[in-house]
């Protein structure tokens, strides 16, 4: 019974605690330039293998956006985006949503997309993507975002 009221204890003081800990909101930018990639190409260069916090990505929808259906945190839509990286490089990265989370997000071909989330490196066609582009969940991530074609989403967190 003790052990157990320690535990209710503690997570009430998390509850109380975390506004002191909330998650930032950083501005979609206004455009897209190779600078704004500039974190995504840290993280290809670093070769982890590890999901990095933080990443914002830009680029244009290379192929409509296609479902994935199930799994173990329900469905997702991935869209496949041409980034282009300040050593004039440019690469496939996906950005994936999670329709509990943000909503369904689409894109067509040619929208311009910007997100903001959780990076990892990919493999095959991609080098790498971006997901969690939605409120933080966890400690030390930011806000995210994705925006298609001029529309955010999502368009707040709560306690903002």
């Amino acid at each position: 019974m003790r052990q157990v009221t320690r535990c209710a204890l503690f997570v009430l003081l998390l509850i109380a605690v975390r506004p002191v800990f909330a998650a930032r909101d950083v501005p979609a930018p206004a455009q897209c330039t190779p600078q704004v990639n500039q974190g995504l190409a840290n993280l290809i260069d670093s070769g982890t293998r590890r999901d990095v916090d933080n990443i914002m990505v830009c680029g244009v929808a290379i192929e409509p956006t296609r479902v994935h259906r199930g799994g173990p945190h329900g469905d997702h839509h991935i869209t496949t985006i041409a980034v282009q990286l300040q050593n004039g490089q440019k690469v496939n990265v996906q950005v994936v949503t999670n329709d509990d989370l943000e909503g369904v997000v689409s894109a067509q071909v040619n929208d311009p997309v910007f997100a903001y989330g959780q990076g990892y490196i990919a493999h095959g066609f991609w080098a790498a993507g971006v997901h969690d582009v939605h409120c933080s969940m966890h400690p030390g991530a930011d806000n995210g975002w994705v925006v298609v074609a001029g529309v955010k989403t999502p368009r707040g967190c709560p306690g903002r």
